[in-house]
């Protein structure tokens, strides 16, 4: 009789390796954090296998499942069997809790290794995500650090942390930059399941803290959503605002780009392209131009001073709205004025 484990019970296990034995492509939509991928099936042939029990039956589907999987099944307990030998409790799950993780199970149970199947699979786990993320008690109080863009505000999280400060990066699990440049150069962006995922592991990790540092962001970042419960408390929070001048930002975003700039000059220009109902054909046909002749500098000095600083404001923003007003022109002092500041809070 091949094992079962409810979520919950699950997530209590000491050393857990959860393996997902759905297609890459599902894999990669959304995942339980940690899990490996050992798919039974790559995509096409799931797709393969999803046809034939549309069209044909199920019987012929389960068949030509069989004659798919039978040639893997030996390498499949063999990776499984050297992660099970280094004590690990194997938690094998496929989107519903159905035929591919019950399959694998009982396979694994005939070679004498102790396997469960996760009951209702990914979809009972991201109901989880989603209900832990609705009815979440915050209980850190939120510092929100703003400013205009290029002042530092994401270094600034980097030198936090390194000084124990609690952070979230939601940038980075975003795997986005918060801006009409933000996904450039990035690659795929983060997935709203796994982007939830992540974001309740960091909020249950934290939650006992006094503060958590995050950066001010929009309730959207690129493809995803900020849950209400912690959009509300960054409105709530004590806000810092992080202040550098104009050259200085502009360096920042350079040494930030550069990688960007050199490689991905079709995905620059089209997002420029975006720009045009607010800055006007004419401006984005000529910085599009300074972009294709090198003059980068120029190029972002002109987006802060005529497009980012306009649409947030900090600029010209009264310094009374804030908590703690940071000259951040040298990073390493801004860190630790914060510091200070937040010490002085505990």
């Amino acid at each position: 009789m091949h094992k079962v484990i409810a979520l919950e019970d699950a997530l209590k296990i000491d050393k857990p390796l959860f393996i997902d034995m759905r297609s890459p492509g599902e894999y990669e939509q959304g995942h339980i954090p940690g899990a490996i991928n050992i798919p039974l099936f790559n995509d096409h042939e799931r797709a393969e296998v999803g046809t034939i029990y549309k069209q044909v039956g199920v019987i012929e589907a389960k068949q030509r499942g069989l004659a798919i999987v039978s040639s893997k099944l030996p390498e499949l307990v063999s990776q499984i069997r050297s992660f099970y030998q280094t004590g690990y409790s194997i938690i094998i799950y496929c989107w519903r809790g159905g035929m591919r993780s019950k399959s694998v199970v009982t396979v694994l149970d005939l070679m004498g290794i102790t396997a469960y199947q996760l009951i209702g699979g990914y979809k009972a786990y991201r109901r989880f995500v989603l209900d832990s993320l609705r009815t979440f008690e915050l209980r850190p109080e939120i510092i929100v650090i703003c400013g205009s863009t290029g002042v530092g505000k994401t270094a600034l999280l980097g030198k936090l942390a390194k000084k124990q400060i609690p952070v979230i990066d939601l940038e980075s699990l975003a795997n986005h930059r918060g801006s009409v440049f933000g996904q450039v150069g990035l690659g795929k962006p983060q997935t709203a399941q796994n982007f939830d995922a992540l974001l309740l592991q960091e909020l249950q990790r934290l939650n006992e803290k006094r503060y958590v540092v995050v950066e001010c962001e929009s309730k959207r970042i690129g493809n995803v959503y900020l849950p209400d419960v912690l959009y509300q408390a960054m409105r709530r929070g004590k806000k810092i605002l992080v202040q550098a001048d104009l050259e200085t930002r502009v360096s920042r975003l350079i040494d930030e780009y550069v990688d960007v700039y050199r490689n991905n000059t079709e995905a620059l220009l089209a997002s420029l392209k975006a720009l045009a109902k607010r800055l006007g054909t004419r401006k984005v046909m000529a910085l599009s131009d300074k972009l294709l002749s090198g003059e980068v500098r120029d190029v972002v000095r002109i987006l802060l001073t005529d497009y980012y600083d306009p649409l947030y404001g900090y600029e010209t923003a009264n310094l009374d709205y804030f908590d703690l007003v940071v000259n951040a022109n040298n990073l390493d002092k801004a860190a630790c004025q914060i510091v200070e500041y937040l010490e002085q809070r505990r």
